[in-house]
């Protein structure tokens, strides 16, 4: 298994997640988080290399990404590696990457 880029956070409450690709729309609950993609439960299987789009609400805003899917567990999720997001968008993944680290927990 490949090594890490950087260290996920955990969800320390329900965080919606919203994915829309081509043919689909479905909605998840964010299990980790990193500066590089997440890892969402979610009932519905979505095939590895899908590329979605992904919005998180964080506080009055909404992060959005452009995200392919890397990894799939039929029944239980799938993780996502951000592929495209504008430098707002870095910058709220970036503070809710910060509220979700236990040092700011």
């Amino acid at each position: 298994m490949r090594g890490r880029r950087a260290a996920q956070v955990k969800a320390k409450s329900v965080i919606p997640v919203g994915f829309v690709g081509s043919s689909q729309s479905l909605t998840g609950d964010l299990v980790t988080l990193s500066p590089f993609g997440l890892f969402a439960r979610t009932k519905r299987d979505v095939p590895s290399g899908t590329v979605l789009r992904v919005g998180i609400t964080v506080g009055h805003e909404t992060f959005r990404a452009t995200a392919v899917v890397r990894h799939s567990e039929a029944g239980e999720g799938f993780a996502v590696e951000f592929i495209k997001m504008t430098s707002n968008d870095r910058a709220l993944l970036r503070r809710l990457y910060l509220q979700l680290s236990p040092a700011q927990g």
